[in-house]
């Protein structure tokens, strides 16, 4: 390949991973996107708090309190206006219980015009919990699902039928709020 072509691949390589990066896929998704009433984010996963940060820049005063679940040291810093909550991944812990029960208060009592403008990423399904079973039934089954070599497909499939706020579920706690969803993922489909 000679230089010129490389130095195109190159370019069309950063270019591209610039495109995926939270800061500019939240701020594209949100571009243009009228919220009548309050904003609430939820941001949970890997990358919440950058998706987080991403909002709070592209959206400022507009936003209200939200809050972040993300994994043990994945928060570099405070966000203005956010709950900043760590929690266990891949399997959750008390914290990710924690945090969410923290997430549902907030978007509790919200009216038809609110808006909870939820941003997710990869790990959220750890992350962003609340179990229709005993906390440690769920993560014993997490542990085998992952012992046994499990993708995240699966494990996911077994998570939405044994979670109060996966499958759609979190978006009928919001009601009569409105969802507006941002989702960066590496698990397609």
């Amino acid at each position: 390949m000679d230089s010129q072509r490389r130095a195109q691949a190159d370019t069309i390589v950063r270019e591209a991973i610039a495109a995926v990066m939270p800061q500019q896929a939240v701020c594209r998704a949100l571009e243009g996107v009228v919220f009548p009433g309050a904003v609430v984010p939820v941001a949970a996963g890997k990358a919440a708090w950058s998706m987080a940060k991403a909002a709070a820049d592209c959206l400022g005063s507009r936003l209200e309190k939200g809050i972040v679940l993300t994994k043990y040291g994945h928060v570099p810093g405070p966000l203005e206006n956010f709950l900043c909550h760590e929690g266990g991944h891949p399997v959750p812990d008390e914290n990710s219980l924690a945090g969410t029960q923290k997430a549902l208060e907030m978007v509790r009592g919200l009216s038809a015009q609110d808006t909870v403008l939820f941003l997710l990423s990869g790990g959220a399904s750890a992350l962003f919990e609340w179990p229709l079973l005993p906390a440690r039934e769920l993560q014993d089954i997490t542990g085998q699902l992952l012992a046994c070599g499990a993708d995240i497909g699966e494990i996911n499939t077994v998570r939405k039928r044994l979670s109060a706020v996966k499958g759609g579920r979190f978006a009928q706690l919001c009601q009569p709020a409105h969802v507006y969803s941002v989702i960066l993922s590496d698990v397609l489909g």
